[in-house]
């Protein structure tokens, strides 16, 4: 569906006028809304219009269609006015003296496309209705809001750029919506927007808020490659899902939360909702509220474990340890900071060997000096082999459960020095733990349940 001669967003000079489109023409027909007319009638005069030429040409059959959504007598209220001979003159009268003369008015058969144009005033479609697929790609539009406004068929959205917030708050889908490659400078905002299509596609870069809260998706929704880059504090509702129920799987594969986790308070989530771990998707620390963040963790990982994911699900849940060793006072923090510092979360089984061969090497450097009589307190017999003795004892000491001390070293044991009896006590139970993080670790690398 993506037209990859599009690209990225076009240069500034590579853009044409919009008056240039009769479409833009059409659905500014009394006018362009610039800074000083947004506070006149005139974005009434241009819906009004526009929805009177959409009505002009309606079929009974789509009528029938969208009635559902609204009482029977929703054309009326889109479409108080009737298409005339005079807006048509005014069309063309407006074409010419934009410089677009002997335009003829657009037919209802054909795709409505706005390309690779520079829109310096922007677009408003607040309450536009659109009965024929519409394609916006490669524009840069100073603003754009479509709140309210009611999409029959298929909406695509390909390589614009948006430089301020684009509103589509409360607008309704009812065809397909594809979007991908739109630049969002500062956000975008699809609060309590209807998705009644089968898939729905966001592909963009939100560089401010992105805000998909009170939303009901009963269709498919795909946000692969969609990039969150905005840093939490730059609006009190950074990304927000809640109370968004997604009724069909979701795909948040390769999606990048730059700064921050999204808040799925109150969201339903489908059982196979699709996430990538990795840290190039997710942050590494956040600014935000830190319970917010776990509670994200907690339920992606819950997710990915119904789907048996184990290693994603392992990510989310070192990423919800780390988070909670950074909430409550010092000794609330201490147990989750030691269990990160000594087995990543359970995850390594380097760091448990590099400690048990910590402890090992001291053991037997200590346990050596003795046994070789080099150092005070010596044994008051001589040892045939001290060192391996005292490798022996000290690995002895870290499996306890092998009994070695009991068989081969019980002539050594009884006869050591204090010192070096706490040493062996000490090696014993720092070994346990260890040994239980090694074991996690292995059962994680091996997937063994």
């Amino acid at each position: 569906m993506r037209d990859e001669t599009l690209g990225a967003p076009a240069p500034k000079s590579d853009l044409k006028p919009a008056n240039a489109n009769p479409w833009y023409v059409l659905m500014t027909l009394y006018g362009e809304q610039d800074e000083d007319s947004k506070n006149t009638g005139l974005q009434k005069k241009n819906r009004d219009a526009w929805n009177a030429w959409v009505a002009s040409r309606i079929s009974i059959k789509l009528s029938d269609e969208m009635e559902p959504h609204w009482n029977s007598d929703w054309l009326g209220r889109f479409c108080p006015l009737r298409w005339s001979t005079e807006m048509e003159k005014l069309f063309r009268t407006e074409c010419t003296r934009r410089g677009f003369p002997q335009a003829d008015v657009p037919t209802h058969e054909t795709e409505i496309r706005l390309s690779k144009l520079d829109i310096p005033f922007g677009l408003n479609l607040t309450g536009y209705l659109f009965c024929q697929p519409v394609t916006l790609a490669g524009c840069t539009f100073a603003s754009f809001s479509a709140r309210a406004a009611i999409f029959a068929k298929l909406l695509t959205l390909e390589d614009n750029k948006f430089l301020t917030q684009a509103a589509y708050y409360s607008t309704k889908f009812l065809g397909e919506y594809y979007a991908a490659g739109n630049e969002y400078c500062h956000g975008a905002n699809f609060r309590s927007a209807v998705f009644n299509s089968a898939m729905t596609s966001f592909h963009d870069t939100y560089k401010s808020e992105a805000a998909f809260s009170n939303i009901r998706f009963k269709g498919a929704v795909n946000f692969e490659g969609s990039r969150f880059l905005q840093t939490h504090g730059e609006s009190d509702h950074d990304c927000l899902f809640q109370n968004c129920e997604f009724h069909a799987p979701t795909n948040f594969r390769s999606t990048t939360f730059k700064s921050f986790y999204p808040d799925f308070h109150g969201v339903v989530l489908h059982e196979r909702t699709l996430f990538s771990a990795g840290n190039e998707y997710w942050p590494k620390h956040t600014s935000q509220r830190l319970e917010q963040a776990r509670n994200t963790c907690s339920a992606v990982r819950h997710i990915l474990a119904k789907q048996s994911l184990p290693e994603d699900e392992h990510f989310f849940f070192r990423r919800e340890m780390q988070i909670s060793g950074e909430i409550g006072s010092f000794w609330q923090q201490l147990p989750y900071r030691a269990f990160g510092l000594i087995s990543d979360y359970g995850h390594s089984i380097a760091r448990p060997l590099i400690g048990l061969a910590i402890i090992w090497t001291f053991g037997f450097a200590c346990f050596w000096g003795y046994l070789a009589s080099c150092c005070v307190p010596f044994p008051a017999e001589v040892t045939d082999h001290p060192m391996g003795s005292a490798m022996a004892l000290s690995f002895s000491n870290l499996f306890p459960l092998f009994g070695f001390g009991r068989t081969f070293l019980r002539e050594i044991l009884p006869n050591l020095p204090t010192s070096l009896a706490v040493l062996s006590g000490l090696q014993t139970i720092i070994s346990l733990p260890l040994l239980f993080f090694l074991g996690l670790g292995l059962r994680q690398r091996f997937r063994l349940r």
